[in-house]
């Protein structure tokens, strides 16, 4: 399958490292560039970009907040540059509200 994953905190990173060991192809994103390159080194892809990790068939984002999520999802492009049929997994609490909007 192919996975965008956004937000590598030490849940993240735990699960995009699974799904790099399961043999599936994953693009990854984060705010620092550590954990990237940690699963670079595994066999993810990194992506230059948020926006690049939405041409996927899922999208996985484990961000911090309603703020986080909004600039990363929103700010940054990534819907807009969704694949068509991209299905998005939000690991992060959010409000209500926002869950809406997204």
């Amino acid at each position: 399958m192919n996975i965008g994953f956004i937000g590598l905190g030490k849940m993240g990173q735990a699960i995009a490292a699974r799904l790099v060991n399961a043999g599936h192809r994953v693009r990854v994103w984060n705010r620092s560039a550590g954990p990237v390159e940690e699963l670079v080194e595994r066999g993810a892809e990194a992506a230059a970009r948020p926006a690049e990790t939405a041409r996927a068939e899922l999208l996985v984002s484990m961000l911090a907040d309603d703020a986080a999520m909004r600039a990363v999802l929103l700010d940054k492009g990534v819907l807009e540059a969704a694949a068509p049929g991209l299905i998005h997994l939000n690991l992060a609490t959010i409000s209500v509200a926002l869950a809406r909007e997204l």
